[in-house]
């Protein structure tokens, strides 16, 4: 478990790249400015990241573990229905930094962790369930990039309904 003292840190940069993000592309941020902005030392950043990125990485990574142990485990959650509905109720309450972060060059770094979040409970030799789990992430992020260019004004149950290849033409009720 990360010492309390790393946990302020890394909200405190987590925060900062997030303001900055919000006035200037990820290519723009410097490592010095985030620093400051933060509060933190250089050596505080290199201790719990490697690049600008990591740290889009790590929150939405965390958010989703979080997630996951608080509404699918605690819960005992199974069907596919409400996991897939959660899930996107989870980045709607969270769809201001995931949509700053598709503006601002950080996509890669939520598809990643989608993909990493997936993979994560997978067996390596079992080939139909990597398959099975590549289809089902690679349709996650399929969904959020539709959603996000729509700035996530659909609701989440709008979008989950499109993880049932059953409903993948037929119009569904939109609203919030």
């Amino acid at each position: 478990m990360p010492r309390r003292k790393d946990c302020i840190i890394n909200d405190s940069i987590t925060d900062a790249l997030f303001i900055l993000l919000d006035k200037k592309h990820i290519n723009d941020i410097s490592i010095t400015e985030l620093i400051q902005k933060a509060g933190v030392s250089r050596n505080s950043f290199y201790r719990n990241f490697g690049t600008l990125e990591d740290i889009a990485y790590k929150y939405f990574m965390q958010g989703s573990y979080a997630w996951w142990e608080n509404i699918v485990e605690k819960e005992h959650i199974q069907d596919i229905t409400v996991i897939g509905k959660t899930l996107f109720e989870h980045f709607y309450m969270i769809r201001e930094r995931i949509v700053l972060a598709y503006e601002r060059g950080l996509s890669s770094a939520f598809i990643k962790h989608i993909f990493d979040c997936a993979f994560r409970e997978r067996n390596a030799n079992d080939k139909q369930q990597c398959y099975s789990v590549a289809r089902v992430a690679g349709l996650i992020c399929g969904l959020m990039n539709e959603w996000v260019k729509g700035k996530m004004t659909d609701s989440p149950e709008y979008v989950a309904a499109f993880l049932n290849p059953q409903n993948a033409y037929k119009p569904v009720n939109s609203s919030i």
